[in-house]
């Protein structure tokens, strides 16, 4: 399984929003500073098929057990840092600064003060004046010529499959099929929202009534290039009601189509989400991973709770991701051992509401004659879920009190935001607040927020459903 997801990625090298080519040259960048050969580090395709001829001839532990054993168990290179919190340390920093401030105060005299108080206001004119044109001109830069015009069209054809609709794109792939189903969440009970990502996790990493989570990892990992499954939620322009829905994602080689849906099935259907162990374990992890993001992506969090005061959408996110969530986490981490049994129902109910035909829609990215040759493999994935939803559609409707508001964390960065629906003022979209909050960004904020004070950053964004800038 190991094997072929590094293969999978290997050949797929999908960098995704990240440059290509810069990928590659920082890849050669480990032999390249050193005066070697550059390209060596991009070949992997003799390293690769040497590993595999080694590992079929010999078996993986006569391989990966003499490593484990030179480079782990008995290697003397090692060692251990436990490290143990001080809450009064920042306190005794901070202390610490000022009297070394104090100390270099009082040694100098009124001529050093008055030459400080000179060179900052120097430094401020500089950082605040804005740079001429000749030295704009030296910067290399795009001009609108260089932008094409026209946008690249994808092909889509808009099919049906057993009464589901169905897009296929056309596209080489280098023989990977790529395949989406989506399922509409709007059955689902309002209270139920926070519960999401934990049970998209459950349905990835609890075991079948067959397997074990880590045989069913391991069959997911030796059959396809990897399924995941998460909520997707949007504003829709001009409209109150959001668009939710969980999307389950998957890729494999096209001659493993077949695998992938029967996997696709397996994981929406067949995992059991009744370890209550296993589940904790979830819990504990997403509240680290959200007490961790609160310190290190602060503006993100910011974001994501202004926008829960301005739209629905914007609501059901932060249930999902925001502070909320987290607060939804602590209360939760103690219910599982008093209420499992409450909880895993409700894990069920989510599952019964949204796994249905009615609102599905499968999106396929593959050349044609894949995407042809795929198409039973899909009808037999649809006809194994059932034709409606037992649960009725619900309405949700929830913003966040609109004020103004501080969240205390214990860091010693400070995340500011600010928002407001611009579609409110009478706005009509038109494209012009990308270019304005690019610009807000790239210029106007990056020259008082970084340059003259000397922050990390800062950004502007705009969303287009919402409205939200």
């Amino acid at each position: 399984a190991s094997m072929n997801t590094i293969e999978f990625s290997l050949r797929e090298n999908n960098t995704g929003s990240f440059p290509r080519g810069l990928s590659l040259m920082l890849r050669s960048m480990g032999k390249w500073i050193y005066d070697m050969n550059p390209f060596e580090p991009l070949k992997y395709e003799k390293p690769l098929m040497a590993l595999k001829a080694r590992l079929a001839e010999e078996g993986s532990k006569a391989v990966f057990s003499p490593l484990i054993e030179k480079y782990i168990l008995n290697n003397p290179h090692c060692v251990t840092v436990e490290m143990q919190p001080d809450p009064e340390k920042a306190s005794r920093d901070e202390a610490a600064e000022k009297e070394i401030l104090a100390k270099v105060k009082s040694s100098m005299t009124k001529e050093d003060l008055a030459e400080l108080a000179r060179a900052t206001e120097e430094l401020r004119l500089k950082q605040e004046t804005p740079d001429p044109p000749e030295a704009l001109r030296s910067v290399p830069s795009l001009s609108l010529r260089d932008i094409p015009k026209e946008p690249i069209r994808v092909p889509t054809e808009v099919g049906d499959i057993n009464g589901v609709k169905v897009l296929q794109h056309d596209l080489f792939t280098n023989d990977v099929l790529y395949t989406e189903v989506v399922f509409d969440m709007s059955s689902l009970k309002q209270e139920l929202l926070p519960l999401i990502p934990l049970f998209c996790q459950s349905l990835k990493e609890m075991g079948t009534k067959d397997l074990s989570f880590v045989q069913l990892d391991q069959l997911i990992g030796r059959k396809t290039g990897g399924i995941s499954v998460y909520p997707f939620t949007s504003s829709i322009h001009g409209k109150e009601d959001p668009c939710c829905c969980m999307v389950v994602r998957g890729k494999a080689m096209a001659g493993q189509a077949e695998d992938l849906f029967n996997l696709f099935n397996c994981v929406l259907q067949e995992v059991q989400l009744t370890d209550q162990q296993r589940f904790k374990q979830f819990v504990s992890q997403s509240k680290a991973r959200m007490e961790n993001r609160l310190r290190g992506s602060g503006h993100g969090i910011a974001a994501a709770r202004m926008d829960a005061k301005l739209n629905t959408a914007g609501w059901i996110s932060e249930q999902m991701g925001g502070v909320s969530y987290l607060e939804f986490l602590q209360a939760l981490e103690e219910k599982v051992d008093q209420d499992w049994a409450g909880i895993s129902s409700s894990l069920e109910e989510i599952r019964r509401s949204f796994l249905s035909r009615e609102g599905c829609l499968i999106n396929m990215t593959a050349d044609g004659k894949n995407l042809k040759n795929s198409e039973r493999f899909v009808g037999k994935f649809l006809d194994m879920l059932p034709t409606n939803s037992p649960v009725e559609r619900v309405k949700w409707k929830a913003h966040l009190p609109s004020a103004n508001e501080a969240i205390v964390i214990p860091t010693q960065v400070n995340y500011v935001g600010k928002a407001a629906n611009i579609f409110e003022t009478g706005y009509k979209l038109n494209g012009s607040a990308y270019v304005i909050s690019k610009h807000i960004s790239n210029v106007w904020l990056w020259d008082r927020v970084r340059v003259s004070g000397g922050a990390y950053g800062g950004f502007c964004d705009f969303d287009s459903h919402s409205g939200v800038l």
